[in-house]
């Protein structure tokens, strides 16, 4: 039998499989993102950070996230990694055919919420989309006084700034009892909304705030949207949203809040700009189910499986479900 202490085994060390970023290019630091994105993540930190840094390396962040959109090194699917703290800016994308598209910004920290996003002017969304496939999560965005947060353009300001395939998730839109709209959707498709926060919206300059809206200037309905399991609370309003074959699903609203109660709780169809073939579903919808409560369907919509209060209606079953549309 061979002792195994006597072989003269060679003294080996593999590599580690994370040098760094695994490979990615232009950075090697071990403080780097551990999960591997499509192309190289730029870094923000209002603390630390300068612009005239690169951003690929988090020890040198850029200081806005303008100036991370605007990288050179930004790829499709790059990340832009936002450090906790304060961001009073409003940032554009470049277009989808300058690109790139499919770009994530992602806030850090260890606490919900962490990185909070107001605007630089009252007038000026936070964000302003008009590239393919962005994806914001994971930020507080506090609402201007007379603008969006996020605005989502379909060609309404250059024929090339198209914010398709959006994807917003886990945002807080903190309308702080002034602010005007939370998301505006100028016709945008595939577009995803989910487990997102709308609130304190009250007060819109030129009408009742709006938390999530499909803006007509000009109007261009959009189809295929999902908005799933987000919360409207103590607003105006809730979702003045007219869209096509669309899914609202799993979504909880409240017509009275604690401050304010809403005029419109849930629009897929407004008279001038009829929406139409909406799955409604799962939704909670308490007071008055019709659309004199708030509550106005496409004609070819689909409202059923809802849990509502109103059973005096006929369109609500004893046991509180939905069966069809609201009169």
């Amino acid at each position: 039998m061979y002792n195994l202490s006597q072989l003269n085994w060679p003294l080996v060390r593999a590599k580690p499989w994370y040098p760094g970023q695994a490979g990615i290019a232009h950075s090697d630091n071990a403080l780097g993102l551990r999960t591997i994105p499509q192309a190289l993540p730029i870094y923000v930190d209002p603390a630390i950070g300068d612009d005239d840094n690169d951003g690929t390396d988090p020890e040198g962040p850029k200081a806005t996230i303008q100036s991370a959109a605007n990288s050179p090194f930004l790829e499709n699917g790059s990340i832009i990694a936002l450090a906790p703290g304060a961001y009073t800016e409003s940032v554009i994308t470049p277009n989808w055919v300058i690109g790139p598209n499919y770009v994530t910004i992602i806030g850090l920290g260890a606490t919900p919420y962490a990185v909070q996003w107001q605007s630089d002017a009252i007038n000026l969304p936070c964000l302003d989309v008009r590239a393919v496939g962005w994806r914001v999560e994971n930020v507080r965005m506090m609402a201007p006084t007379q603008e969006a947060c996020i605005q989502l353009r379909h060609t309404d300001t250059g024929a090339d700034d198209i914010a398709i395939q959006t994807v917003l998730q886990n945002i807080l839109f903190d309308g702080l009892t002034t602010g005007r709209y939370g998301v505006v959707s100028h016709g945008a498709y595939d577009v995803w909304i989910k487990q997102c926060v709308f609130q304190l919206f009250h007060n819109g300059v030129g009408g009742g705030a709006v938390p999530l809206l499909t803006g007509t200037t000009p109007l261009a309905i959009p189809y295929r949207n999902h908005i799933l399991d987000c919360m409207f609370w103590d607003s105006d309003n809730g979702a003045i949203f007219p869209c096509n074959g669309s899914e609202i699903k799993g979504n909880v609203f409240q017509p009275t809040g604690y401050a304010y109660a809403m005029t419109q709780v849930l629009n897929t169809s407004i008279v001038a700009n009829p929406g139409d073939d909406n799955v409604v579903t799962r939704n909670v919808m308490p007071g008055d189910y019709s659309i004199a409560g708030g509550y106005r369907p496409g004609a070819a919509d689909f409202w059923g499986g809802n849990f509502a209060e109103d059973l005096a209606e006929p369109e609500v079953s004893d046991s509180g479900i939905t069966i069809a549309r609201p009169i």
